[in-house]
């Protein structure tokens, strides 16, 4: 029989209104459609976990918490449903569970079980209070050392980080598609807000010059490096952020950053250097940052470069090797 295999758990939501639904839309989704389901937890980082450990030789399967299909970047991997993964899951098996919904891991007979953090604010509303050590967790992966350390003082479980990356093959700039003055921010997470409040104070003359583009929560990923690549400018407004995938995505693709660092990203956000920024949720400095990036076309410049050479410290073979000694480290006789 084989052992050591993992699964790794993907939640969907579908009570609550999501980041960016609108009150009617909620509504209208609840009462016309109450079983549509999104996935949420970090999804393309799980489907990326599960596709290396594959190509590596591990047995590892996604395990959908709902019915849903994720279909907004490519993949080739069929996911489980909970009870086919039931059927087959041993206790010598690995289960690895969003770190938001910690109680779903006592239906797993997999004796070695591990939080997956990829957002430091929602360890303490998941817990209660509590530790993951209460909820029959063994371990902790985290999705950057930020996380690491951010869950140090939290809990005595082992640690062990697996650093996002992209995929520097398909995030890159295309000069040709870019647009002179844009500026590109998301509706991503409860602050994208945000972005709204800092347009409305820039000044006369740098709202003149930019044309702002906001896109909404379910583009594909293609779709997404489109529109990456044709932003002269990119707002980051998310926070807390465990890793901030998205500002880095953009500076691989060519534009200047200014925003939040949400706290993870940091690692790659390097104020002057790789992007400006402003302290989380504080419209005034991101005012002030965004005034600078368009009234100095050579600052513009130098973040965008510092961007670029940012990016290529993320990329999938600096991931690929952290997962795969974190499997190694979870399965050392080769199992």
């Amino acid at each position: 029989m084989s052992t050591g295999r993992f699964f790794y758990l993907v939640p969907a939501e579908s009570r609550h209104r999501l980041p960016a639904e609108s009150i009617g839309q909620h509504l209208w989704r609840i009462a016309f459609h109450p079983g549509l389901r999104r996935p949420t937890g970090g999804v393309k980082v799980i489907y990326q976990h599960c596709r290396m450990l594959r190509e590596a030789g591990i047995t590892a399967h996604v395990v959908h918490l709902g019915r849903f299909t994720v279909d907004w970047f490519d993949h080739d991997l069929q996911p489980l449903s909970v009870d086919e993964a039931l059927r087959i899951m041993t206790p010598d098996d690995i289960l690895v569970v969003p770190e938001r919904i910690p109680a779903a891991a006592a239906a797993y007979p997999a004796r070695r079980k591990l939080a997956f953090v990829q957002n430091g604010g929602l360890v303490a509303p998941a817990v209660g209070g509590g530790r993951y050590e209460d909820f029959g967790f063994t371990g902790i992966l985290c999705c950057s050392s930020y996380l690491a350390d951010f869950m140090a003082p939290l809990t005595a479980l082992p640690r062990f980080t697996v650093t996002n990356g992209i995929p520097l093959d398909r995030f890159q700039p295309d000069a040709a598609r870019r647009r002179a003055g844009s500026l590109l921010y998301l509706k991503r997470k409860t602050s994208w807000h945000l972005g709204r409040e800092v347009l409305s104070q820039l000044p006369g003359d740098v709202r003149d010059a930019i044309s702002v583009v906001e896109a909404p929560n379910r583009l594909t990923e293609a779709e997404m490096i489109r529109l990456y690549q044709a932003a002269d400018m990119f707002m980051a407004l998310g926070f807390p952020e465990g890793f901030a995938l998205p500002p880095l995505e953009a500076m691989a693709c060519g534009a200047a950053v200014a925003g939040f660092t949400g706290g993870g990203g940091a690692l790659h956000m390097h104020d002057g250097q790789s992007a400006l920024v402003a302290p989380d949720g504080d419209v005034p400095a991101l005012v002030d940052a965004l005034t600078r990036l368009v009234r100095d076309q050579a600052l513009k410049e130098d973040l965008r470069s510092g961007g670029l050479a940012m990016a290529r410290n993320f990329d999938m073979g600096t991931m690929r090797r952290e997962l795969l000694a974190f499997a190694a480290a979870l399965r050392p006789h080769g199992e």
